[in-house]
């Protein structure tokens, strides 16, 4: 399993100025010459920690971290009376992002939110796809209603009920079948601390109780933090009253704009904050996004198999990075990947796709989607066994579980295979012992990082061969 990258230090840190008296805490880490991204944190009202920093190889990215308005290290915090939540928003926020990038002069990058980092990310690349390389989003949300309604009005009750019974204590009895949220703004907004303090708390700990599949006291601890838990509660409450201030189904319905970014959504199937029913529908209507359930996670970013996705995403989005500055519509052949990639290939009969990188050649291989029956088509690298039969690889970065095209001709072997201008029909065969080993070594050859994605999984990884019919 993949885990963090080795602590480490910013080579530059500022405060920024965005406006209306406040202050952005920004740090970058990493390689000034390397793929530049953004870390969303969650909340709102979150921060962003060391721990962040390490989801990235320091090696290859230029990592930016910044911590929003009105929490963590910028200022004021949202703690202190001074703090003015009238201005900050999500569209704040969206401009606050904008200024940093040009601060930083980044020209794009790649975003990477979770929780509400993930509809923050969202609402940020639906507003500048221009400036997205890539999304990797975790723990997705919309803010919508009944997102909104799971985790305040009951629902999450059903399975936390201890811990739903500490986030009433501070509502009066005869209010408590009314909106908690409204109900929670007037004791996070009274000016008795007496008041807004246990308040405050109770409030930020439910989030703490809820948020690791398996509860632990460290992270209850640090949610009933009295500081940090009034500034969260007082931030996460005034965005989620508003709703985001975004219009219900807005992101979904603009999900379209992002059809050219390459995504990742990395889910916890038993997340109890932003249920799996989100992530999937997004999934639904964003083709180009692969979504990868994690089955033993819950909320967290650092739950084992949670953290492994993430780290498997970051690493394969670094390798289609050639240094700072290069625009998405300047790149070359071998930097294109995902629908991209399959669409300048198919265009030009493999002229441009076909030698992608580290001059690995690459096929177009179409498979039917297991669940809906429609055409998925895939860049995957190749070579020829001794009958010119083409043989691929189903590594996925070396994840636990096999990639979805490979599950796909499981179902139906059937599949169809283009090689430049080569279009054909052929039916998969997955290899074993001496063939198996013989042309793994070929494939090896021309992408050696197969052996390393070999040490990182239990699994066998499957070889296979595409053998025309």
């Amino acid at each position: 399993m993949l885990g963090l990258y080795p602590e480490i230090e910013p080579y530059v840190q500022g405060m920024l100025p965005v406006g209306d008296g406040n202050e952005i805490y920004w740090e970058e880490c990493g390689d000034p010459e390397g793929k530049p991204v953004i870390f969303l944190h969650g909340g709102p009202g979150g921060g962003s920690s060391p721990r962040h920093r390490r989801l990235f190889d320091p090696d290859r990215y230029r990592i930016v971290l910044f911590d929003q308005r009105g929490c963590g290290r910028s200022t004021p915090n949202c703690a202190t009376p001074e703090a003015d939540l009238s201005v900050n928003t999500t569209w704040h926020l969206v401009a606050d992002i904008e200024r940093l990038r040009e601060h930083l002069d980044i020209e794009h990058w790649m975003v990477f939110g979770g929780s509400w980092g993930s509809v923050l990310g969202l609402t940020y690349a639906e507003t500048h796809p221009e400036r997205v390389t890539e999304l990797v989003l975790r723990g997705v949300a919309t803010l919508r209603v009944k997102e909104l309604q799971w985790l305040y009005g009951g629902g999450a009750a059903f399975l936390f009920p201890e811990a739903w019974s500490r986030f009433l204590a501070p509502v009066p009895y005869s209010r408590r079948q009314e909106n908690l949220i409204e109900v929670y703004h007037e004791l996070l907004s009274h000016p008795d601390p007496a008041v807004h303090g246990p308040a405050a708390i109770a409030w930020s700990r439910w989030e703490g109780e809820t948020v690791k599949l398996r509860p632990q006291d460290e992270v209850i601890d640090a949610f009933s933090d009295p500081a940090f838990a009034l500034a969260i509660a007082r931030i996460e409450n005034h965005y989620f009253r508003h709703g985001g201030w975004l219009a219900e189904d807005q992101l979904l319905r603009d999900a379209g704009k992002l059809r050219d970014i390459p995504c990742v959504l990395v889910q916890g199937r038993y997340d109890v904050v932003t249920p799996a029913i989100t992530a999937w529908e997004l999934s639904q209507v964003l083709p180009s996004a692969e979504l990868v359930m994690v089955g033993d996670s819950g909320h967290a970013f650092d739950e084992p198999g949670t953290l492994h996705e993430l780290i498997s995403a970051t690493d394969r989005f670094a390798s289609d990075w050639r240094g700072a500055g290069t625009r998405q519509d300047e790149r070359n052949a071998d930097m294109l990947f995902g629908d991209e990639h399959v669409r300048r290939y198919e265009e030009t009969d493999g002229e441009v796709g076909h030698d992608w990188e580290k001059g690995a050649p690459c096929l177009i291989l179409t498979t039917k989607g297991r669940k809906t029956g429609e055409d998925r088509k895939f860049a995957l690298i190749y070579q020829f066994d001794d009958q010119g039969n083409p043989v691929i690889v189903a590594s996925k970065g070396g994840a636990p579980e096999d990639p979805g095209w490979y599950k796909n001709l499981q179902a139906n072997p059937e599949v169809k295979a283009q090689v430049k201008a080569d279009k054909f029909t052929a039916r998969a065969r997955t290899l074993e012992g001496e063939e198996r080993a013989k042309l793994w070594e070929k494939l090896a050859a021309v992408w050696p990082d197969y052996n390393e994605y070999a040490k990182k999984t239990d699994r066998e990884i499957p070889v296979v061969v595409l053998e025309r019919v």
